[in-house]
């Protein structure tokens, strides 16, 4: 394996997630932090191991030991390192197979033998409501000076975007 494959994957603020208001998830999260690398890669060679059909995270859980928030954050740092959309995936790529409700997950050095058909997109970053809602703030604050049709128009349209992701 590349020295790529070899680091573990921090997607969340150089970390491998957390609630940023709770000090019990962030202290957490760097316990997680100093074992990432031994669980990635413990998760990877399971998925690895899997072949084509890939594995779901209960039979990850299965395999290895470790617990469902363990495992699921795991696949979704790999999932999300190094994934551009059209360009390049990362670590494990999530397949349409699914058994007992739950997508099967790939190494990504399966992908060659796997119908595009069959490899999906990772699910979209979610921005938390408070994080967005300073955002919408901060921006209707940065034109507060501009002339009113412009502010007008732009209010407007902040307005409807922030709708349309609520």
């Amino acid at each position: 394996m590349s020295d790529l494959f070899e680091q573990p994957s921090f997607e969340y603020s150089d970390t491998t997630g957390y609630v940023p208001d709770s000090d019990t998830s962030i202290t957490h999260a760097e316990f997680e932090k100093q074992r990432a690398g031994q669980v990635q890669s413990h998760v990877l060679k399971t998925l690895s191991e899997s072949g084509t059909s890939g594995a779901t995270s209960p039979e990850v859980e299965q395999q290895t030991g470790l617990t469902h928030q363990t495992v699921s954050a795991a696949i979704r740092n790999m999932e999300l390192d190094g994934y551009e959309k059209g360009v390049s995936r990362g670590k494990v790529t999530k397949l349409r197979t699914t058994r007992n409700g739950c997508h099967a997950y790939v190494a990504t050095s399966w992908l060659l033998e796997i119908p595009p058909s069959e490899i999906m997109e990772p699910n979209a970053r979610r921005v938390s409501w408070k994080k967005r809602l300073g955002e919408v703030i901060d921006e209707i604050e940065s034109v507060a000076h501009y002339p009113d049709p412009f502010l007008a128009n732009h209010l407007r349209d902040l307005i409807a975007q922030v709708r349309a992701e609520l």
